[in-house]
């Protein structure tokens, strides 16, 4: 066989449409994609920003004179007026002569533009950051740009987004992914000892994804006009993009779910939260992201499904019918969608009714604003994709009135009282919080809580010991345990265990197992003393009824080690079925809408794993009970079961790093009884180049240019039907299978590259191949470690632990790392080189290239156009 290089550079072909990079909307100027809207409702597309050479616009906002400014996200900044609805005329867009742009938040207030920049880089040397231009002398032309913050993080989209205006006309508050770190306040609303909270050890993301970001992940602060004041909000979120503030002053947010979790029992959907004041809501990364019913986080309002959330924006905002102006609309736009969510009063807080307003295909939906004149005005694009300009507005007979309406006030009056504790400290506080903490109320108990723990722990702590109230015991623990030290440990699980757990409602039980976990992280592990109290007390419950329960109860009583907690887990496990159970998983119809993550989710849907089941196997790769053989037998058989799954990207790698952790905590001994069935996934994970497919060569130095036109004059003129089956050979040959995944074949630590040849045009797809590095991806892209010394290791960051940091060397194979340490980096920068070797084709002869490409562009399906060409003009 040739000989194949493998060094540090070798990495995977990145393909992606979301990272790459690459511009499908350069090859031709194209009709706008039509939009779907509800009866009585009109839109207008005002202007295309990429047939104009102004890039993709992802940020937008009006300025005091009714003109909209927009932002490119890899550009500058733009003013465009625009004919007035029903009105001829023609939409102008003019660049702001400044060196800022690559914003995704804009906001006109104070008569300045606040410019929110997402780049690393940035224009002129504003990178990410809030910045505020100004016109300085008059002349209706902004001309100085002044520095408010500027923010530091990992690279990427999960930076810095939006900005809006309070109500109060006073406060600005942004918002900011959790790829940023949280920036040097002045106060905190949200208790300030966030800390990763996992009573067992958690799997980072297998593909690499956020390893390093802990908690509190994104964020929304809040400062005056100046920037001044700065103080954190509210905390816990993966990538939420936009906010708004309700009716009633309430603010809202929409945040991302991490579509590779799909599966996994801790996925969560795109969803939208109420962010109350000093909120929590619980990302964390990889496998550790909170379950929405535990006391220490808030909650969804509505969970919507998969997909990319933008924009938020107010329906009291717009000129529309009056069942809107109660609600919000949230955008999508993996799926092109525009949701609007009914927010009802519930309590202190609300709850969601969703519905879908917009939509349109391809229509990857950016940001939206609501017109001086009433309209709803987005932009579509983003990651290089077409960009257009829309308004929509109303033409029917409803009545369009502001409406003025009352939403019940009492409990959300008792969680106000509350929050103006929060972020100081007040005699009263205690006093006036503690009688709240067995409220029936979630967010008030919460908000009772976080008013407590912003107060001297020695002012409350004894009150937690002697309460004779079980709840407000239970929420005094979970703030001991987040302001206490080990000295209290005792005395804490001393309130729990004498705690009636059957007199507890079910939710209240998941509390109670919640704070137990809670101490034995924060305060310390328990001795075999309180272990066997506390299995006493919570292991005759155990199956319950609920399989709610029943994950928490598996959780804690595997962590102590619980006489019979594998065997009953184990018999949970096998009798656990249902899928994703409550997490709701999007329609076909709303799916075929993404050709970039629609199939993969209906492929799900068809062979869908039990995230129950997953659970369950979690908790027992950490049980502390010892197995029998049989037991174990059952368990690992379950793995071969559970890799026949669909689910997101890192769904099978996360699956085998749970059965990894399942073999490292059982004694060698017992392992050797079944080595039959460990042996089965035991085997080298790196590529067996000796095992692929050769070609026949001769080859030769392949350029886009060539290819592109024998493509061309080939096989879509000439109209030729490659091999499909030599085209799967030269996929193998030239290492694509080894990181990708096709038709479910493949590696998995790569982009899916199924729907490719949908994504992307011939030009860009053969550029990619030939020219990896014209386009890096900072998702995927190497990371450079340079040491002091000046040497440099480079590769893909596996994990960072006690200032250690493995790097994987060789993609090909996940065994193949190297170990940095922390204290001798003198650089850590992103690779502009691409991860994907260039060159990898150059042994195919002519009729193998072609193969190849074609079988890409058609992603191995033989039902595809390109091999039936009688089919391209039906």
């Amino acid at each position: 066989m040739p000989r194949i290089r493998i060094t540090s550079l070798l990495a995977l072909a990145f393909l992606w449409a979301s990272c790459s990079g690459l511009d499908a909307s350069k090859n031709e100027v194209k009709a706008p994609p039509t939009v779907k809207l509800p009866t009585g409702f009109s839109y207008d597309h005002l202007y295309s920003p990429s047939d104009n050479e102004q890039g993709t616009w992802v940020a937008l906002t009006f300025d005091d004179k009714g003109r909209l400014i927009a932002s490119d996200q890899h550009g500058g900044l733009y003013r465009i007026t625009m004919p007035a609805i029903g009105a001829a005329g023609k939409t102008v867009s003019e660049p702001i002569d400044l060196e800022i742009g690559m914003a995704q938040g804009l906001l006109w207030a104070f008569n300045s533009l606040y410019v929110v920049v997402n780049s690393q880089e940035g224009i002129g040397g504003h990178s990410n950051g809030v910045y505020r231009l100004l016109d300085t002398d008059g002349d209706d032309h902004l001309d100085k740009i002044v520095t408010l913050h500027q923010f530091t993080g990992a690279p990427g989209e999960h930076g810095p987004h939006s900005i809006i205006l309070a109500p109060d006309g006073k406060t600005l508050y942004l918002i900011a992914g959790n790829h940023t770190d949280v920036p040097n306040y002045e106060n905190s609303l949200v208790p300030t000892t966030w800390a990763e909270d996992q009573l067992v050890p958690r799997i980072v993301d297998p593909r690499g994804h956020a390893i390093d970001r802990m908690a509190p992940g994104g964020w929304v602060a809040r400062m005056d006009e100046n920037g001044n004041g700065l103080e954190l909000v509210s905390a816990g979120y993966r990538n939420p993009f936009d906010l708004a503030f309700n009716a009633d002053d309430e603010l809202f947010v929409f945040d991302a779910d991490m579509e590779w979790d799909l599966g996994m029992p801790w996925y969560r959907p795109i969803r939208v939260v109420h962010a109350t004041s000093g909120s929590e809501f619980g990302w964390r990364t990889g496998s550790g992201k909170w379950r929405a019913n535990y006391p220490d986080n808030l909650p969804a309002i509505v969970d919507i499904g998969q997909g990319s959330p933008t924009s938020v924006l107010m329906g009291n905002t717009l000129k529309f019918p009056q069942r809107y102006q109660r609600g919000m609309f949230a955008f999508d736009w993996s799926f092109g969608t525009i949701y609007w969510v009914d927010l009802i009063a519930e309590g202190s807080t609300y709850r969601g009714e969703l519905e879908e307003f917009l939509s349109g295909v391809p229509l990857p939906v950016t940001d939206g604003v609501a017109g001086p004149d009433g309209a709803l005005y987005f932009a579509t694009g983003g990651r290089n994709l077409e960009s257009h300009l829309y308004r929509v507005y109303y033409t029917g007979t409803e009545s369009t009135e502001r409406l003025i309406y009352k939403q019940p006030r009492h409990e959300r009056d008792i969680r106000h009282m509350l929050e103006a504790f929060h972020g100081r400290r007040d005699a009263e506080a205690v006093p006036t919080a503690w009688f709240y903490l067995n409220h029936p109320d979630r967010f008030i108990r919460y908000a009772a809580r976080v008013a407590i723990e912003h107060q001297p722990v020695d002012t409350w702590k004894n009150r937690v010991f002697v309460d004779p109230d079980p709840i407000r015991r239970i929420n005094g623990v979970i703030a001991l345990a987040h302001q206490g030290d080990a000295s209290m440990r005792d005395a804490a699980l001393d309130a729990l265990w004498r705690v009636d757990y059957n007199a507890l409602t079910e939710a209240q039980q998941v509390d109670l197992l919640r704070s137990y976990a809670l101490v034995f992280i924060r305060l310390g592990e328990p001795d075999a003393a309180w272990r066997q109290r506390v299995v006493n007390q919570i292991s005759p419950a155990f199956p319950s009824e609920s399989e709610n329960l029943n994950r928490e109860l598996s959780l804690v009583l595997s962590y102590l080690g619980a006489p019979g907690v594998n065997e009953t887990t184990l018999t949970l496990l096998e009798t656990a079925r249902g899928g994703q159970g409550s997490v709701p998983i999007l329609t076909d119809e709303l799916t075929a809408r993404s050709e970039q993550y629609g199939k993969a989710i209906i492929e799900m849907r068809g062979n869908m794993p039990s995230a129950q089941e997953i659970a369950y196997a979690y908790n027992l790769s950490h049980s502390k009970e010892a197995w029998s053989e049989t037991q174990l037998r059952r368990y690992f058989q379950w793995f071969f079961e559970a890799l026949q799954k669909k689910g997101g990207a890192s769904y099978r790698p996360f699956i085998e790093n749970i059965r990894a952790n399942a073999v490292e905590n059982i004694p060698e001994s017992q392992l050797e009884a079944i080595a039959d069935l460990v042996g089965e996934f035991s085997g080298k994970q790196g590529v067996d180049f000796a095992s692929l497919p050769q070609p026949v060569g001769p080859g030769k130095n392949w350029n886009r240019g060539e290819i592109g036109r024998l493509l061309r004059d080939r096989v879509v003129e000439g109209k030729e039907v490659r091999d499909l089956a030599n085209g799967e050979r030269m996929y193998q040959a030239s290492l694509c299978a080894a990181c990708h995944t096709m038709q479910g074949q493949g590696g998995n630590i790569g982009p899916e590259l199924t729907t490719v040849g949908k994504r992307f045009s011939r030009n860009d797809l053969v550029t990619a191949i030939t020219l990896p590095s014209d386009a890096v991806s900072d998702q995927y892209a190497s990371t450079i470690f340079t040491r002091k010394d000046g040497s440099q290791v480079m590769g893909r960051v596996v994990k960072r632990e006690n200032g250690v940091i493995t790097v994987n060397v060789n993609p090909f194979d996940p065994a193949t790392v190297m170990t940095v340490q922390e204290s001798e980096v003198d650089k850590e920068e992103v690779s502009p080189i691409s991860p994907m070797p260039a060159r990898l084709i150059d042994r195919l002869n002519e009729d193998e290239m072609l193969d190849l490409i074609v079988y890409v562009l058609a992603g191995g399906d033989p039902e595809h156009e390109l091999y039936h060409p009688e089919r391209a003009s039906e």
